[in-house]
C-alpha cells in the first residue's frame, strides 16, 4: 500500500500534551491546507502510486481543519483517482472535536480512525491535557463511544510513558474490557529536553521492556486471539515469513512521505525540520522527491550506520536497529539505540513464543493453500 501522511493544519492542536514532539515555537499555523495545495498534492500522489493509495491525515490535530475540508479532500480524490484505483483514508485524532456529526461523517466515508487514548483517566490525564490544564480523557472516551455507535472502524493508539508504564494490566484491561477495543498500538515515549537530556516523563531504561513482557502475556492468554496488538502481530507475521510491516523495524526508513500544509515534504513525521526537507509536492512529484540526495541519505541511514549494540544481537533480524528517532550519536560518531535494552529484554524472554505463533501461522496458510 502506498502511503502519504498529510498534516492539513501542520502542528496546530487543541491539546498541550506533555510528551508532544512538536515543541512550542515550531510555528503553529492558523489555517488549514489551501485548496490549490490539496489538489496538487492529491493529483501528484495518485498519478504515481499503485492501488491502494492511503491518505493518512494527522497533525497536530487534523479535525481542526473542519469537516468541510475533508468533504473537499474526498471530492478531489474522486476527481483525480484513476478508474479502479482504490483510495483509503485514515485519521489520527485526540477525539476532542468528535461529535455526532464527525462520527457519522467518518463512518459513512469509511475512514479508519486512530484514537489517542493512554488508558484509564488517572494515567491518560497525566499527559494529555488542554492548554488550560483541563483533562481530556472524558472527551476521548466519549469520542470512542460515538465512533463505535456509528460502526466506524477505529483503533486505539496508546503512548507508553512514565505515567502508565508500570500498569500494563490496568491499561490493557481498560482498553480491551471496558472500551471493547480490538486493535491496539502501543508507542514508546522517549522525548528530550532542548538541552538534549531525556525528559522526566519519558521511559527510563528497562521500563518499556517490562511493559512489553507483561503486555505480551496478557495478549497471548487470549484463547481466541481476538485482540490485535500491532507490534506483536508485526513480529509474528515476520517470523511466519512475511515482510516486516512496521517502519521502526525495517532496514530502511522508506514507508511514506510527509506533506505539511504548504505542500512541503519530509521523509518522516519525526524528522520535520528544514535540514530534512525534500521539496514541495506542489512543484515536484513523489518520485522526484524520493530521488533527492536528502531522501536517499535518510532512507539508507540504517544500512550505513546501525547502532553499535546491533553487531552481535540475536534479534537483529526483527529489530533492525529500531527507529532512528531513538538513536543518539556520540562525539566519535558511534550511535546508540535508547530502547535497545528494552527490545532485547522482551525478545530474549518472549521470542520462543513468538516463533511458535509464527510457525502456527505458516502451517495455517499451508493448509489454506489450494492444491
Amino acid at each position: 500500500m502506498s502511503t502519504v501522511l498529510v498534516k492539513p493544519v501542520g502542528d496546530r492542536c487543541n491539546l498541550a500534551c506533555r510528551y508532544c514532539f512538536y515543541h512550542p515555537g515550531t510555528g503553529r499555523c492558523a489555517t488549514a491546507m489551501e485548496k490549490p495545495v490539496l489538489e496538487a498534492m492529491t493529483r501528484a500522489f495518485l498519478a504515481e502510486e499503485s492501488s491502494p493509495c492511503l491518505f493518512a491525515w494527522q497533525g497536530g490535530e487534523p479535525t481542526l481543519a473542519g469537516i468541510d475540508f475533508y468533504r473537499l479532500a474526498l471530492d478531489v480524490q474522486r476527481r483525480f483517482a484513476a478508474p479502479q484505483q482504490r483510495v483509503v483514508n485514515t485519521l489520527q485524532t485526540n477525539g476532542v472535536l468528535i461529535d455526532d456529526e464527525w462520527a457519522a461523517f467518518l463512518a459513512q466515508n469509511r475512514f479508519l480512525v486512530g484514537l489517542s487514548l493512554d488508558g484509564p483517566a488517572e494515567y491518560h490525564d497525566q499527559m494529555r491535557r488542554g492548554a488550560d490544564g483541563s483533562p481530556s480523557h472524558g472527551l476521548a472516551a466519549a469520542a470512542w463511544r460515538r465512533l463505535r455507535r456509528c460502526e466506524c472502524a477505529v483503533n486505539i493508539l496508546c503512548v507508553v510513558s512514565r505515567a502508565n508504564c508500570d500498569h500494563p494490566s490496568e491499561v490493557y484491561s481498560y482498553l480491551t474490557g471496558e472500551l471493547g477495543a480490538q486493535y491496539l498500538q502501543f508507542i514508546p515515549c522517549v522525548e528530550r529536553t532542548p538541552l538534549g537530556s531525556v525528559a522526566d516523563f519519558s521511559l527510563q531504561p528497562g521500563e518499556y521492556g517490562r511493559f512489553l513482557v507483561a503486555l505480551f502475556d496478557l495478549w497471548s492468554a487470549e484463547t481466541q486471539r481476538a485482540i490485535s496488538v500491532k507490534l506483536f502481530d508485526d513480529i509474528a507475521l515476520f517470523l511466519a515469513g512475511k515482510p516486516m510491516r512496521d517502519c521502526m523495524h525495517r532496514g530502511a526508513c522508506d514507508s511514506h512521505l510527509v506533506v505539511e500544509r504548504d505542500g512541503s515534504v519530509y521523509p518522516c513525521d519525526f524528522f520535520v525540520g528544514e535540514q530534512y526537507r525534500l521539496g514541495n509536492m506542489v512543484q515536484e512529484n513523489p518520485s522526484q522527491l524520493r530521488a533527492t540526495a536528502r531522501a536517499t541519505a535518510f532512507r539508507s541511514r540504517k544500512s550505513r550506520q546501525l547502532p553499535e549494540q546491533c553487531g552481535a544481537c540475536p534479534h537483529l533480524d526483527i529489530c533492525r536497529g529500531g527507529c532512528c528517532k531513538f538513536w543518539t550519536e556520540a562525539a566519535d560518531g558511534t550511535v546508540q539505540q535508547y530502547l535497545c535494552r528494552d527490545m532485547r529484554y522482551f525478545l530474549d524472554r518472549r521470542r520462543p513464543q513468538m516463533e511458535r505463533i509464527g510457525a502456527a501461522l505458516r502451517a495455517r496458510w499451508h493448509q489454506d493453500t489450494p492444491t
